[in-house]
């Protein structure tokens, strides 16, 4: 009961100081974004629109070509408060991020689903406020359907010089405020 005037205290003035500080345009909650970019974010090649539903915290859809079709993703996007141009944020999404293609051998060419988890940086815009550079780098986490293919693909004798899935990918992409 006596620390309630204590925890009032701290909370006016933790939003005081958080009021008081800059925020970048494309952090702020209602910000709406389009980019592009190459990264699991952008469909893999395509396009990304985000929306900040709170301050630091957007939802993003995209979508673009996957090495063997249809690339898509949608997830949640988490920037650190920074009085600099760039700010970290920390992201997880769903959707495409794995493919098989082989050249000559259409059975193997499909697309995977699954879950994403990275880390990366915005770059904020000096000349244009709520325009900024995304660089990531992301963690996918492959199905075992995927692993099973993959493995089919390396052991197939018909097969020579495929490369293996990364076990990290990168993001890089340029949104525009809307």
């Amino acid at each position: 009961m006596k620390h309630k005037p204590i925890l009032f205290a701290i909370m006016v003035i933790g939003s005081l100081w958080l009021s008081g500080q800059d925020m970048h345009k494309s952090s702020m909650r209602s910000q709406m974004s389009f980019g592009f970019g190459v990264g699991l974010p952008y469909g893999a090649i395509g396009i990304r629109f985000a929306n900040n539903v709170a301050n630091h915290t957007s939802l993003f859809g995209g979508i673009g070509y996957h090495i063997s079709g249809l690339g898509y993703n949608f997830g949640l996007l988490v920037s650190l408060p920074s009085e600099s141009q760039t700010e970290f944020y920390f992201t997880g999404m769903y959707g495409t991020n794995a493919a098989i293609r082989v050249k000559g051998l259409s059975e193997y060419d499909e697309v995977y689903t699954g879950s994403s988890f990275g880390l990366g940086v915005k770059v904020n815009s000096n000349k244009t406020e709520g325009n900024y550079w995304d660089f990531g780098l992301l963690l996918p986490i492959t199905t075992s359907e995927f692993d099973e293919e993959e493995q089919l693909v390396k052991n197939d004798p018909r097969v020579s010089g495929f490369t293996t899935a990364s076990p990290v990918l990168i993001v890089i992409g340029y949104n525009f405020s809307l």
